[in-house]
């Protein structure tokens, strides 16, 4: 509890956006616990120094745990596969130093959760923006992690259950074992399974967590209120936000129910219906590796529809200039839209 606690309210204080309360229960916490300490100056150090770019948040992120004095343990390559990187680059498109510290904060709650299982029994596979690998668990379950997404996973599974964490987005197709159920972890969710596949979104800056479920079924358990469940059979989708819980059916492309938009980016594809503007732009940061800023708040909650895949960024842009009315500035390695 109190790491979560501490891990909020870090967030808020370098943001800026922190009671006197809050700075102050902040302090006691800093205060009495050394790995606080450790965790604090090493973020704040990041996040207080010039803007100076980075290629990837893998490189920050461990070294952030480095300075902090954590180690980690990284899966066996024979495991991991990278499927895919964005082919086409720009030299503008980076993400700011502040930028990364955000995500990496953000992420912290799940990558240092697995406390029970010693430090060389667990295990981290991450994204970089534009790219999807894929890993094989020890139990045969296989899971192709989206562009900027950590999974932690013990190397073997042992005990009653079958536990994992995500940050970010996954496709799970879970191998069947009735004695174990598999449970994956996200920031407002736990989802039980036995054997099925079904894609999972929890990004931890976007404003609502999606589960998509394609075979078997699952349970879904919400943070908030863990004495109730959301049972989901094939094609359902459950999204989860600050207003509560929905439950609706997965999203096609066309009308040949051909194309899943939930999993079109385990094609290199990004496909888009009735999505407001900045969950878009949380996309289209994630595959091109950019920072969007709205300028005009009024943008972000105008639904727009579309299918892109080996469009450059601002190609996209322009294609949607023609179905929406607004402008956008390039500086540096960050796009202003108004």
């Amino acid at each position: 509890m109190e790491e979560e606690l501490f891990t909020e309210l870090l967030a808020k204080k370098l943001s800026g956006d922190i009671t006197a309360d809050e700075i102050a229960e902040f302090n006691r916490l800093v205060a009495g616990n050394t790995s606080f300490q450790k965790e604090y100056e090493a973020i704040r150090s990041y996040w207080t120094q010039d803007d100076e770019p980075y290629e990837n948040i893998v490189s920050i992120f461990d070294d952030i745990k480095q300075r902090a004095g954590i180690i980690d343990t990284v899966a066996e390559k024979d495991n991991i596969r990278e499927i895919n990187k964005t082919g086409r680059t720009f030299t503008w498109l980076r993400i700011v130093a502040a930028a990364v510290a955000v995500i990496a904060i953000s992420a912290s709650i799940y990558l240092f959760k697995i406390k029970s299982a010693p430090e060389n029994d667990i295990a981290q596979l991450q994204t970089k923006w534009g790219s999807t690998a894929q890993v094989k668990l020890s139990d045969g379950t296989m899971v192709t992690l989206n562009s900027l997404s950590v999974l932690k996973y013990p190397k073997h599974f042992n005990g009653k259950t079958r536990e994992v964490y995500l940050d970010g987005e996954g496709y799970f197709d879970v191998a069947r074992d009735h004695q174990h159920p598999f449970i994956v972890h996200t920031e407002k969710t736990a989802i039980k399974v036995l054997g099925t596949a079904f894609n999972l979104k929890s990004y931890a800056n976007d404003a609502q967590f999606e589960a998509t479920l394609f075979r078997g079924s699952i349970q879904a358990t919400l943070n908030n209120a863990p004495t109730a469940s959301i049972l989901l059979k094939p094609s359902d989708k459950l999204i989860v936000n600050a207003s509560g819980y929905q439950l609706t059916k997965e999203t096609y492309a066309d009308h040949s129910n051909s194309i899943n938009a939930e999993t079109a980016w385990m094609d290199h594809k990004l496909i888009f219906k009735n999505e407001p503007f900045n969950l878009l732009a949380n996309n289209l940061v994630r595959k091109y590796g950019l920072n969007i800023v709205f300028k005009n708040n009024g943008l972000k909650s105008i639904k727009l529809s579309g299918e892109f895949e080996n469009e450059n960024i601002e190609q996209v842009l322009l294609s949607l200039q023609i179905v929406t009315k607004f402008n956008y500035k390039v500086s540096g390695n960050t796009i202003y839209i108004f």
